[in-house]
């Protein structure tokens, strides 16, 4: 149906650093699963987070770029997911690109910096939120600790969004925070929002627990990958949205001085 979009989470194991393993595994991962119209990677899923390497790693970015531009060709699909780039001032981005048959649709450079994975000290902060249309859908750029900022997310919604994307490398020490903030961010916005987190053991030693999942406008829980390595789908109905907000018109009720 025209209203529905077929989404795929796809939770990687990240090996730290080599990028060529991981857009192979990234390639695998997406052929092996079709009629999908959308494929969320996690975040940073050609890299993790090697400090060293992410200068190197960014010059890469536009070969990365390029390849998944013809995954999504085969696959007659979006695929989204982050990157370390270069932000064109000589500085490094946490940047989410979102690419269809014919090459980049959009792009959102991660605005709130995590300090306890170093990210502060390496990259430099995006100053704009970003929406971008699926058909008849739009879709809202945001990562991982983003979630934690409530405010971009109801202004996003505000400005039309319906569709909040995330992806993600959370710790999985904190994995009840980032479940209980999806749920909030899909909840208080009537919208849907779709995570993919990272699984596995990163070269630091940090541990990374999935969880990825799709959250309807009403905050049922449509998909969830658990804490394993592979892709689990998930049908986006938008009749769901206009029925959420027909229930409980919370835009309706917000308050000039108050909410705004």
């Amino acid at each position: 149906m025209k209203n529905e979009l077929r989404v795929a989470l796809v939770q990687m194991e990240i090996a730290d650093g080599d990028l060529d393993r991981n857009v192979a595994q990234a390639e695998q991962m997406v052929s092996r699963h079709a009629s999908v119209q959308l494929y969320l990677l996690p975040e940073l899923w050609t890299s993790g987070y090697v400090h060293a390497q992410w200068p190197a790693l960014a010059k890469r970015t536009p070969d990365v770029l390029k390849a998944l531009t013809g995954v999504a060709r085969r696959q007659q699909a979006v695929i989204g997911g982050t990157l370390i780039s270069e932000n064109g001032s000589g500085g490094l981005s946490n940047r989410f690109w979102l690419v269809g048959t014919d090459g980049v649709l959009g792009c959102y450079d991660k605005a709130h910096l995590f300090a306890p994975m170093g990210e502060p000290a390496h990259l430099v902060p995006g100053n704009t939120r970003s929406r971008v249309p699926l058909a008849s859908w739009t879709a809202a750029l945001s990562i991982c600790y983003d979630l934690r900022f409530p405010e971009m997310y109801r202004m996003d919604a505000v400005d039309g969004a319906d569709l909040f994307l995330v992806p993600s490398e959370w710790p999985a020490e904190r994995a009840g925070a980032m479940h209980a903030l999806a749920m909030a961010r899909a909840i208080e916005n009537q919208s849907y929002l779709v995570l993919t987190n990272r699984v596995g053991v990163a070269s630091d030693g940090t541990s990374f627990g999935g969880g990825s999942m799709i959250v309807a406008p009403d905050g049922t829980l449509i998909a969830s990958a658990g804490a394993e390595p592979g892709v689990v789908t998930g049908t986006l109905e938008f009749d769901r949205i206009a029925a959420a907000r027909g229930t409980l018109a919370h835009f309706a009720r917000r308050r000039p001085g108050v909410d705004y």
